[in-house]
């Protein structure tokens, strides 16, 4: 068979499933506002859970103070190297001892992103003769980190600390090394770890704990350090895992652990020590913002009630709506279903996307709702009967 034939019918094949994705073009974003495919549409599908990323003031601020230290001067533009050569700019330093204050822990350790740190961290934490305990919902990032792992891997129900603990009463003792691995918030159904079982467990069980705060970072907690600050975690957590590039409106991602793991990363995680640094504005930024985090109280006290208020009026409308957060999934079940009420919700001006597998599981695809602090209940009041409505027609 002619080798593009294959692809071509490789592609077929997704298009018959109604799981075809393409790449929309964005013209421009206005905070809560993007347009797109010559629309101007609320942004429903947006990471920037504290509406800083398009924060003029906030951003204006930034680079008056990065004239003044002369930024560009010193470091210029790219950063030319992997941090293992020459691109760890002091700047990675001033922003990891700030982080390393801000968790009181000693040791923060800088990435590219969140998928690089889930892909390069889980192979040097668990290795041949040690067990991987996952979340059957996790991230598609820590998935690809358990299949480069030589570890052993299984999985427990999602959320559910019985199944999880079944499993460590049957086989803890086989293993040499034990690390389990969760989300704090959960990046598809928007539902919340219980971090504190979770600790408990790890302790009972002599085992490694390893959350992603991905889409928990600015959210929660006073200061905005994420679901492990609100539930008093911090510093019973192994690893932590912190991004910049959502509710902090930048680039790049952080683990929170102790310095032997620090070490052993810098000497063995693949995805660190082959991959250009992170440019020195980009990391600049993300000290900037992390210096202004406890400010935003604000913005998460206005996310959260218009999360709640969202969520009350889509269960009232008899929708089927997981989770407890900004995140906020409506089920269509059926791929097609969820394509076609993604369209039709654009040209009423709301930007939010379907969601298939393999993202989610087979037959659960949804439309997922991500909710930003710059918009009020007015902006989406209409929007649980619009979905209502054309759910209903396809009964």
């Amino acid at each position: 068979m002619d080798t593009y034939a294959g692809f071509e019918n490789n592609l077929k094949n997704i298009k018959d499933k109604h799981l075809l994705r393409s790449l929309n073009q964005i013209t421009s974003r206005q905070r809560k506002y993007i347009h797109i495919n010559n629309r101007n549409c609320l942004n429903l599908s947006s990471n920037d859970y504290l509406g800083l990323a398009t924060d003029k003031t906030l951003i204006q601020n930034f680079y008056k103070g990065m004239d003044e230290s002369n930024l560009i001067d010193d470091f210029g533009l790219g950063s030319s190297s992997s941090r293992l050569l020459a691109g760890n700019f002091r700047l990675y330093s001033t922003l990891e001892s700030y982080l390393e204050n801000l968790y009181q822990c000693k040791s923060v350790l800088v990435f590219n992103s969140g998928y690089h740190a889930n892909l390069g961290m889980i192979p040097v934490l668990a290795q041949e003769g040690d067990l991987i305990l996952s979340d059957s919902l996790n991230h598609a990032s820590i998935v690809d980190g358990i299949r480069l792992s030589k570890a052993r891997c299984q999985i427990f129900k999602h959320n559910d600390m019985e199944s999880l603990e079944s499993i460590l009463k049957r086989v803890r003792s086989r293993f040499q090394r034990v690390l389990i691995i969760t989300e704090s918030v959960f990046s598809m159904d928007g539902d919340l770890a219980d971090l504190e079982e979770l600790v408990r467990i790890k302790s009972e069980y002599d085992a490694l704990l390893y959350v992603d705060e991905a889409h928990s970072v600015g959210v929660y907690g006073e200061q905005g350090l994420g679901l492990c600050e609100e539930t008093g975690t911090i510093g019973k957590i192994d690893v932590m895992l912190g991004t910049m590039g959502k509710a902090l409106a930048s680039h790049g991602a952080y683990a929170v652990t102790k310095q032997v793991v620090k070490e052993l990363l810098v000497n063995q995680m693949r995805s660190l020590l082959y991959t250009t640094a992170l440019p020195p504005v980009a990391i600049n930024w993300n000290l900037y913002v992390m210096t202004h985090l406890k400010n935003f109280g604000k913005q998460r006290h206005q996310l959260k009630k218009v999360s709640a208020l969202f969520k009350q009026a889509l269960i009232k409308e008899g929708l089927m709506t997981p989770g407890d957060s900004h995140i906020i999934p409506v089920l269509t079940y059926e791929n097609e279903n969820a394509v076609r009420l993604s369209q039709i919700l654009q040209e009423a001006g709301f930007l939010a996307y379907p969601i298939r597998p393999p993202t989610v599981p087979k037959d659960q695809s949804r439309i997922r709702i991500s909710l930003t602090a710059d918009m009020e209940f007015d902006d989406i009041k209409d929007l649980p009967k619009l979905i209502k409505q054309e759910l209903d027609k396809k009964r």
